[in-house]
């Protein structure tokens, strides 16, 4: 199932042809699943994470570590969420995500300013959903089906899109995309092959 050993996976940085890869479903939940996951989740802590896909480590595998926190008021105090995907996943975080799909996406529309472990230092606003349809397998095995808000909507979207060779940056608003593109260029030609081109996708 994995041709990199799980001790030496690392993370892959825009230009990387990885990254430009779709992944492919994970056809068991294995010991060894557990212990990609288990280093994937250690990859992304160590690099202040909240979300990261198999293609970010080099796996081609369409698994997902995600760390989403509860939303808080200024004070500190947690907000109530108003999705059934919060309510029930939150309180589970951090989870692994097993082959994920979106089924639906909501046409209300949220514009944020992201990032990506894989583009380091680089944030631009992305205008994405602001809820989809989950579905997904836990590590445990659990499926599920459910509708995700808030935060966590947007790292699914995010995280889902790697799966199927996306980075974010290819989706930054229009109007935004000029304050990042030289850095951009930059990044992508110090970690990939000559000639590599990343295509905009808006």
């Amino acid at each position: 199932m994995n041709s990199i050993p799980v001790d030496k996976l690392r993370l892959r940085l825009l230009g990387d042809p990885i990254l430009a890869a779709k992944a492919r479903p994970v056809e068991q939940i294995t010991e060894e699943t557990h212990r990609i996951s288990e280093a994937m989740l250690r990859i992304m802590y160590d690099s202040h994470g909240i979300g990261l896909a198999g293609n970010q480590v080099g796996l081609l595998q369409r698994i997902v570590t995600i760390h989403v926190e509860p939303p808080t008021d200024e004070d500190g105090n947690e907000l109530p969420v108003e999705s059934p995907g919060e309510r029930e996943l939150l309180p589970k975080m951090p989870i692994t995500l097993i082959n994920p799909e979106i089924i639906s996406k909501s046409e209300a529309l949220c514009p944020f300013d992201e990032g990506c472990l894989s583009v380091p230092d680089i944030y631009a606003r992305v205008t994405r959903s602001a809820s989809v349809v989950l579905k997904s397998t836990l590590l445990d095995g659990t499926e599920f089906i459910l509708e995700c808000g808030g935060l966590l909507a947007r790292v699914v979207q995010h995280e889902l899109d790697h799966l199927d060779g996306v980075v974010f940056v290819q989706k930054v608003d229009p109007d935004a995309y000029p304050a990042i593109s030289r850095r951009v260029d930059k990044l992508i030609k110090r970690n990939g092959p000559r000639g590599f081109k990343v295509r905009r996708l808006v």
